[in-house]
């Protein structure tokens, strides 16, 4: 069985926000996605630039990986959280995508 595995690609509003947020992110975030049913693992990377040469910096500022254990339950679960949460993430974000998927292996 293939692991499933979610993504959040986001952009701050602001770069002036950046400490303030990761500090959100391991204070509150962090400790909330992994509470919640269906999720396995929970980490978010800030992206810093390319590894290789002739390739753009990404578009986005982070990534967030959530690794869970199906994707019903990780959904049913998101319609379950605070309000006041999600207004906390919007007011760092200016822009996000969120995408699934499995693993190849």
């Amino acid at each position: 069985m293939s692991e499933n595995v979610v993504f959040f690609l986001t952009r701050l509003s602001s770069q002036e926000e950046r400490e303030a947020y990761e500090r959100w992110v391991r204070e509150t975030d962090v400790p909330t996605a992994r509470g919640l049913p269906g999720v396995n693992n929970y980490r978010v990377v800030r992206l810093e630039g390319p590894v290789m040469d002739g390739v753009s910096s990404p578009s986005y500022d982070y990534i967030e990986i959530i690794e869970i254990s199906d994707l019903e339950t990780y959904q049913n679960a998101l319609g379950g959280v605070d309000p006041d949460f999600l207004a906390q993430f919007t007011g760092f974000i200016g822009e996000f995508e969120s995408v699934h998927g499995s693993v190849v292996e």
